[in-house]
């Protein structure tokens, strides 16, 4: 587990100031959401990405090199090293200029790295392509999450949409706000407060002490919260007040999500309720947050979805299984066993076969690859 934390940090990190092709879509920093308004499903054919809709229509022909899922309206995609923003009809109608996109749009701005800057800092463009946030001092930054974005400036704080610090840089991590939190870690030089985690709001002010070891993000009024035991860590869950409503007894886990969160104990994963009750009892190798009422779980190398009384609702064949969303998951046949990588569920790679399957476990598309 000292390894997972490290792993944490750095990877959120890594989101901030790389350039990456996919969102960043771990459980406590995910910001950037489906554009479910539009119903376009990514898909992989003959090694390039196209579109489908809801019944597997293609819409949009596969041949771009790699794509995102809809934001707000757009896709990212990538084409002859080249990135630039698709419209439904897979028309390229924003190609920025002297700036290199990292992620698609979330609250109408998009962040990557302007290049005619040196060294390369990060920035962002509006829906014309036209950059609008450029601040050299700028060298990290995340997607804008609730009219905010987390940016490394020597140390990190938070812009509005006009660029402007409205919380000056001053913490030494942070995450994205979520519902109207951001979790923050402070070097203090008190030795009982270094490295601890509280959580401040959008004025700056700490409403939560600083005194976890580790803070993930609220999500439906609770926030997970590690405290460091020996070599590892417990987890439980506070509320907005601070107070601690579950008491710290997981190995890890995932946010609350349709009023149940993924927790694991002893290897083995269930899920619990707001009262901290077992509503489906530690049985499965992983597990993934409910969406759309079906989870995902692993069971003896394979993903199958489960609803919310633990019944497996969908048998377990698959490779790898994404959440549900406006009906339909993405799963992956071949090339992967899902117990051979801990900590890590649902990752998206080129390897197998990519399809989609609707609620009741039938193919609307075929795997390809």
């Amino acid at each position: 587990m000292k390894i997972l934390s490290f792993i944490i940090c750095l990877s959120f990190l890594l989101f901030c100031i790389g350039n990456v092709t996919e969102p960043f879509d771990t459980k406590i920093f995910s910001s950037q959401k489906n554009d479910v308004s539009v119903r376009l499903f990514k898909i992989i054919k003959d090694g390039k990405f196209g579109y489908i809709d809801e019944k597997g229509n293609v819409i949009i022909e596969p041949k771009f090199d790699n794509a995102e899922n809809f934001s707000e309206g757009f896709a990212l995609v990538s084409s002859n090293g080249k990135k630039g923003f698709v419209d439904k009809t897979g028309k390229m109608v924003i190609v920025p200029k002297d700036f290199e996109v990292i992620n698609g749009f979330t609250d109408g701005l998009a962040r990557g790295s302007i290049t005619t800057n040196s060294p390369y800092t990060k920035g962002y463009i509006d829906k014309s392509g036209e950059v609008v946030i450029n601040n050299p001092k700028i060298w990290g930054a995340c997607p804008f999450s609730e009219g905010l974005a987390c940016v490394v400036a020597g140390k990190w704080g938070f812009i509005d949409a006009s660029g402007e610090f409205v919380i000056k840089p001053q913490f030494d991590e942070v995450s994205p706000f979520s519902e109207g939190f951001a979790a923050v870690k402070f070097w203090d030089e008190s030795k009982a407060s270094r490295h601890k985690q509280g959580y401040i709001d959008k004025t700056g002010k700490v409403v939560i002490k600083p005194q976890f070891d580790l803070a993930q993000s609220f999500s439906e009024g609770y926030a997970a919260v590690g405290m460091k035991k020996g070599d590892d860590y417990q987890w439980g869950f506070i509320d907005k007040s601070g107070v601690m409503v579950i008491k710290p007894q997981f190995d890890w886990t995932y946010y609350f999500k349709e009023g149940l969160a993924a927790v694991r104990i002893s290897d083995k994963w269930g899920f619990i309720d707001k009262s901290g009750s077992w509503i489906v009892k530690p049985q499965f190798d992983k597990a993934e947050s409910f969406s759309e009422g079906l989870a995902a779980v692993a069971v003896g190398g394979k993903w199958g979805y489960i609803d919310k009384t633990g019944k497996l609702v969908i048998k377990p064949n698959f490779n790898e299984a994404m959440n549900f969303s406006s009906g339909l998951a993405f799963v992956k046949i071949g090339s992967y066993d899902a117990n051979a990588i801990n900590d890590v569920v649902g990752a998206f790679d080129l390897e197998g076969k990519w399809g989609y399957i609707d609620k009741t476990g039938k193919y609307i598309w075929q795997p390809t690859n």
